[in-house]
């Protein structure tokens, strides 16, 4: 497989040794690397919510000897803990609110339900049982509707309130932590790094179908932005296969290209109408595995639209489906 690094315009503007912030994205995670600078022998580092368990390192630079380190939650802004903690209450309540409205329901079905079933028996207080059968059964029908507005109303509102407890939550610092780190002396300077499992790049493909009877595949990376200032590299591979791969210069944001190859089609068929449309057959001759990702397909130059690639391993034949169009509902 040929890989082929892409340099991305920050790499050309600046040194990589000048960054101080530096993501490497894997096929399930991220490694996230930065510096930061301790005045009068401390400093404090915030850490995300996405960061993985025990994956926290702390090297210092430069002559700095670390003394101690902790990691301790951040406390949320006041006016945010205030109001999760009344939108939790009311959470609460519309909880207890729904169940007590469950319990009515069965109250009120049964007692339709039991109405409806009544033989009508005439006495001589009662000349007009299906009168009194009847207003029975619409006062428990009655009652049901009056449950299923009220728990209709209640479901609206948890679920705007819930709405709003997740705005706080991502909104907000909770979840969050911070590195507090004592150095021995007065100052000095530290790298910090950890893994984060919610940042990754993602596959996609473009499958070039040419006159030659071949097919070009182009395997890229989709790269997450980051921010400003940040050295943004791509491992083709898992994280706990970080040492099989070498890293590579991507642009963030973008796409990066991984690896290409080409391959001899095979069982290929062409649908010129309504739209151009082809499937075909192809063998993996990358030497390596190929991830599920999208895939874009080309025919001689001509967008065909984009499908699924389940992914191959080496050396496997997989078929693929370009520009096949719904079938029409009958």
């Amino acid at each position: 497989m040929r890989v082929l690094p892409v340099l991305c315009v920050l790499l050309l503007a600046a040194p990589a040794a000048a960054a101080d912030r530096q993501v490497t994205f894997y096929l399930d995670g991220a490694r996230v690397e930065s510096e930061a600078v301790a005045t009068r022998g401390y400093l404090e580092f915030p850490l995300p919510r996405g960061m993985a368990a025990g994956s926290l390192r702390i090297r210092p630079l430069q002559g700095a000897s670390l003394a101690r380190v902790e990691v301790a939650p951040v406390r949320p802004d006041r006016k945010v803990a205030v109001e999760l903690a009344h939108l939790t209450e009311r959470k609460e309540a519309l909880a207890d609110r729904l169940r007590a409205l469950a319990v009515r329901e069965e109250i009120f079905r049964a007692a339709a339900k039991s109405q409806s079933a009544k033989a009508p028996r005439k006495t001589k207080n009662n000349r007009e049982p299906l009168d009194d059968i009847r207003k029975g059964t619409e006062f428990a029908i009655a009652q049901l509707e009056g449950v299923y507005r009220a728990r209709r109303k209640a479901e609206g509102e948890l679920k705007v309130l819930e709405a709003r407890l997740s705005s706080l939550g991502e909104g907000g610092n909770a979840g969050e932590s911070v590195a507090r780190v004592w150095l021995a002396g007065k100052g000095g300077r530290v790298a910090v790094s950890y893994l984060h499992a919610g940042l990754k790049w993602t596959p996609c493909y473009d499958f070039r179908v040419t006159g030659g009877g071949e097919v070009e595949v182009v395997m890229n990376a989709v790269v997450p932005g980051t921010e400003k200032g940040t050295v943004v590299a791509v491992v083709p591979a898992l994280l706990g296969e970080a040492a099989a791969e070498p890293p590579l210069a991507a642009a963030a944001g973008g796409l990066a290209r991984i690896a290409s190859f080409s391959s001899p089609l095979e069982d290929a068929q062409f649908t010129p109408f309504p739209q151009p449309a082809i499937s075909f057959s192809f063998r993996n001759r990358s030497g390596k595995r190929l991830p599920p990702g999208e895939a874009t397909c080309y025919r001689k130059g001509e967008y065909l639209g984009k499908t699924a690639f389940g992914g191959s391993l080496p050396g496997e034949s997989r078929e693929l489906a370009c520009g096949k169009m719904p079938q029409p509902a009958r």
